[in-house]
């Protein structure tokens, strides 16, 4: 059966970071992966340069079918939730997916902490959402559920490289790439994987 996913990021990379290998494995298996991204990430990076193309390369090369780019003000979020849930409600009616990825509470950036409460609004009737975390959630982060990405931690690699302009932030290193994965995979005693936490999982 082909599923329809949303996956819901902040800004430019952060479903990459969060998710992309999980994303790339369902869509290997055929599932139709959209992406919501609802900011161009202006903040985080020199001006002039646009990083929402370089979400887009990104994506596309995890197997993302539909990306739907939205504007909203780059760390201030929270002054703009109603409209975010609304937004969110639209791509929701529109693609009714099975799953939804969404961002953590537990994070040091109120961006993402506005994203996981607006998620939880917007998808209040989707059967499964699964929140991902970030380089800025906080320790206490706990996954229950973890997707094994052996097969996939290149192809996830090779697509955050797309963001070269966040080419200098430790997190986009090859190295903590697959620490990270690694350190994720030993805690369940497979392979290098992601790990979520389920906020709801109807199976």
């Amino acid at each position: 059966m082909v599923l329809d996913i949303l996956a819901i990021g902040a800004h430019p990379d952060d479903i990459e970071l969060g998710c992309g290998g999980s994303l790339a494995k369902l869509a290997r298996a055929g599932s139709r992966i959209h992406a919501l991204v609802l900011s161009r990430g202006g903040r985080g990076c020199h001006a002039g340069i646009d990083r929402s193309d370089e979400s887009h390369r990104a994506l596309r090369r995890l197997g993302v079918t539909e990306v739907i780019q939205q504007d909203f003000p780059d760390t201030r979020f929270p002054a703009c939730r109603n409209d975010i849930v609304a937004a969110i409600e639209q791509a929701c009616a529109q693609i009714a997916p099975h799953r939804v990825y969404t961002m953590c509470g537990e994070d040091h950036h109120q961006d993402h902490r506005t994203v996981h409460e607006a998620s939880i609004i917007a998808c209040r009737h989707i059967p499964q959402i699964l929140c991902y975390e970030s380089p800025s959630t906080l320790p206490q982060f706990a996954p229950q559920v973890f997707e094994d990405i052996s097969a996939q931690l290149e192809l996830k690699i090779r697509a955050l490289r797309e963001h070269a302009s966040q080419g200098d932030r430790h997190y986009m290193q090859e190295s903590h790439l697959r620490c990270h994965a690694q350190f994720r995979g030993q805690q369940i005693g497979i392979g290098p994987s992601e790990g979520f936490q389920p906020y709801r999982l109807v199976l």
